[in-house]
């Protein structure tokens, strides 16, 4: 990166590298694709609870254990997928906790999705959910 704005700075006026650090579909799929399943279905339910994700009623579901590893195995992917190159170091995490549960001792009332982002996660899902249309076959069969 330092090459390339040295090279900028030479050719023209001084230059300032942008980073794209927005949620689209395609690295929503991306960061489904790298969460394990018990991780998909938060996002899931964040999704269709229309980004929101209630603290009670997803551990009377799941288990009072049932936020324990989603946003850490989230933060994660994230951060592989930045190294990977996916998408900025400075993309944001997209869900936000709330204040603690007032019927349990520092239990997450439960998570928003960012706002704007519960379309674009709905639309990663339901293409990380289709199967893989992948076949063998001749030229002529495709």
């Amino acid at each position: 990166m330092a090459a390339v704005t040295d090279l900028m700075n030479r050719v023209a006026a001084p230059a300032t590298v942008t980073t794209d650090a927005e949620w689209t579909v395609d690295r929503a799929v991306k960061l489904l694709r790298d969460l394990n399943l018990r991780t998909r279905q938060f996002v899931t339910a964040a999704v269709e609870g229309n980004g929101w994700l209630d603290g009670a009623a997803y551990r009377v579901k799941l288990g009072e254990n049932a936020f324990r590893g989603p946003t850490q195995s989230i933060t994660k992917a994230i951060k592989r997928g930045a190294e990977q190159g996916h998408w900025s170091e400075s993309i944001p995490h997209p869900f936000t906790p709330t204040t603690p549960d007032k019927t349990g001792w520092s239990k997450t009332g439960g998570y928003y999705l960012a706002e704007g982002l519960v379309p674009v996660f709905a639309e990663a899902l339901e293409i990380v959910k289709k199967p893989n249309t992948f076949r063998l076959g001749t030229p002529e069969e495709s």
